[in-house]
């Protein structure tokens, strides 16, 4: 065979035929035996000349044998059965964070017919579409979408959709009735994630959801939401947001992004929801609406209340309000911003008898301050009545150093806790004898 009839194999990633197999066995062959016979012969010769030649007639050989040895990889031959392929392309896909999910998908796709073909074998693989991006009413984008989750046969799915609303003209999801028909009647979403600039957005595709809902079949598929929004109207009701688990009551998981506090806004008192187990609040909100919401949700397992690196809005609360959340293992406190303010003050009110982990985790920039007011409200949640957290085991406190003299205040109240994380590095194994 010519060898300039090989040219295309150097520059594609075309599979190679039996001719081009032996071929190319043949000639990593043929160089093998030339560099054995020229590593003899410089281990004889003395003129350095000549040794000189030989050493780059050897790199040249090198190099090409290498070059031909890359076209007998397993990938190339078709050796790696398409269902390994598949895993070592999700895992792939999975734990790197420089591309979202679709987009290193598509690139896998572009590298050779063998490695499309393997990806479009693995439904997993397409069971997830993150930041879709809309920024006008295009009904192909949406058709793309539910044309790209199809392929993921029965596998849970996860979509992700973010409104680019422009200031001065209409939000591009607001007229999406394909948007909606994709969340109503396409393939089932196990987690949704729907975002925009405005409340006003996510409120109109729940709005059509809920009267599409009363036309045809429940969205009954998700577990997961992801709410988040910027701004709002100061007349808007948190108790529409709210009402999308009326119409999605098997949601298990659910995350909001709110928009800052406004001074006229209210927490219904009818609020319901019983089957969440995983709640997950990002706002600037007053703690006394934050009880309020938590009244409602005694069934969740974890917790977490971001601060989003802002002071918390302060309102008067009762001292004697108590929610009792009996079934919750984990609470996190997130973005913190200063450790002697009123952030952990919500600890004074909640009840939660069975919780086993508790991570503070302030803002980078935080300063080491008074932490007084933060050992008390510790103390508070652990000790002092019934239903306190005294089953406390783990605790995480970042990025912050917590003095010996606090921690030996702190210790007493925490008979259970087997492991203490601060300040990202320090890590303790506590042992208490048994009783």
């Amino acid at each position: 065979m010519n060898q300039d009839r090989l040219i295309h194999l150097f520059t594609g990633n075309v599979t190679l035929n039996p001719l081009e197999l032996d071929f190319v066995k043949h000639e990593i062959e043929a160089r093998s035996t030339t560099i054995h016979q020229l590593e003899l012969q410089l281990g004889v010769l003395k003129a350095e000349r000549e040794i000189h030649q030989l050493e780059l007639q050897l790199g040249i050989l090198k190099t090409e044998r290498e070059t031909y040895q890359s076209l007998l990889s397993p990938l190339r031959r078709n050796l790696l059965p398409s269902e390994i392929l598949g895993e070592i392309f999700i895992i792939s896909v999975s734990t790197s964070t420089k591309l979202s999910w679709d987009r290193q998908l598509n690139v896998l796709c572009r590298v050779c017919k063998a490695w499309r073909d393997a990806a479009l074998a693995m439904p997993a693989l397409w069971a997830h579409v993150e930041g879709l991006y809309i920024d006008a009413p295009k009904k192909h984008q949406v058709e793309r979408v539910r044309e790209w989750l199809m392929r993921s046969g029965s596998v849970k799915k996860t979509l992700q959709i973010n409104g680019l609303h422009i200031m001065t003209g209409g939000c591009p999801l607001s007229p999406q009735h394909e948007l909606t028909n994709l969340l109503m009647d396409g393939p089932p979403i196990d987690k949704l994630s729907l975002t925009c600039l405005y409340a006003e957005c996510i409120e109109t595709i729940i709005q059509q959801m809920q009267l599409k809902t009363a036309k045809g079949r429940l969205c009954d598929s998700i577990r997961s939401l992801h709410l988040g929004m910027v701004h709002t109207k100061s007349d808007m009701s948190f108790g529409v947001i709210w009402a999308i688990l009326d119409h999605i009551p098997i949601i298990h998981t659910l995350s909001l992004d709110l928009p800052p506090y406004h001074f006229d806004w209210e927490v219904p008192g009818n609020l319901s929801q019983s089957n969440l187990t995983s709640l997950t609040i990002a706002c600037d909100w007053p703690i006394l609406f934050l009880l309020d919401i938590l009244r409602s949700c005694a069934s969740i397992e974890s917790l977490t209340l971001d601060h989003e690196g802002s002071p918390r809005r302060l309102l008067p609360v009762d001292t004697q309000l108590e929610v009792l959340l009996p079934n919750l293992k984990t609470l996190q406190m997130r973005r913190l911003m200063d450790v002697s303010s009123s952030d952990t003050a919500i600890f004074h009110h909640l009840r939660l008898p069975y919780l086993h982990t508790l991570d503070i985790i302030f803002v980078p920039s935080v300063g080491e301050g008074d932490m007084t007011a933060f050992r008390q409200n510790i103390i508070a949640l652990v000790s002092g009545g019934p239903n306190r957290a005294t089953n406390l085991q783990r605790l995480r406190v970042e990025p912050l150093t917590i003095s010996s003299q606090c921690l030996h205040l702190i210790l007493p109240s925490l008979p259970m806790l087997a492991h203490l994380t601060e300040d990202d590095t320090r890590q303790f194994t506590i042992e208490f004898p048994p009783h």
